[in-house]
């Protein structure tokens, strides 16, 4: 069975956005773009919230032909553009991009098949709502996350309850941001979660969130 991660910038405090939605405590450039390229070698699908979707579907699907995408933008575009896409949404009730299906609800027994039926693995993007519901039901395999070096007091948590994780690996970039790598140590109470609305982490789309 294939493994589900999440790739996210956070804080030192660890929020994933301002309590306005602000991201300007994001360090971008050529460390990240390359970091991100990678990692999107190595799923075969996408789960995505709606917000994340409407974001992405703007930019992406035409990144690999964009002649002003960077290399690593024309990179992820075109492994995000062969990967089966799951939205969750409950308001829409088709996709436009290729290889992408709508689900209105979050099914553990479904999401259990997604893994089993991915050869390379499984990732979230973006929908912080759909991260804290896949936390809460222990299905995230793995969590890297780019802390950055700020804090901000107040603003948008990425964990919302607590949860048991394992230290497996820390990257520090020249940049000052580390990637630190966490694997789930202890499991979580598996229900079905009724689909609320999802929320971005609303990074640019072309930084590969």
């Amino acid at each position: 069975m294939a493994e589900l991660n999440v790739i996210l910038a956070t804080t030192l405090d660890g929020f994933i956005a301002g309590e306005d939605g602000s991201l300007d405590w994001i360090i971008m450039g050529d460390e990240r773009a390359d970091y991100m390229a990678e990692w999107s070698k190595r799923a075969d699908t996408l789960l995505l919230g709606r917000r994340s979707y409407q974001g992405f579907i703007t930019f992406w699907p035409g990144a690999p032909n964009n002649p002003n995408a960077t290399p690593a933008e024309k990179t992820i575009g075109q492994h995000y553009n062969a990967m089966r896409k799951v939205l969750f949404s409950t308001t829409l009730t088709r996709a436009d991009w290729l290889e992408t299906t709508v689900m209105h609800s979050i099914e553990p027994d479904r999401v259990r098949e997604l893994k089993a039926e991915s050869k390379k693995g499984v990732r979230v993007d973006g929908s912080i709502s759909v991260v804290q519901q896949l936390t809460k039901l222990g299905l995230i395999d793995e969590y890297r996350l780019m802390v950055h070096p700020v804090a901000l007091g107040r603003g948008r948590p990425l964990f919302t309850e607590r949860v048991d994780l394992d230290l497996v690996e820390s990257e520090r970039w020249r940049n000052g941001v580390v990637v630190h790598t966490y694997r789930l140590a202890s499991g979580a109470a598996v229900e079905s979660v009724g689909f609320t609305r999802p929320e971005v982490q609303g990074d640019p789309p072309h930084d590969g969130e």
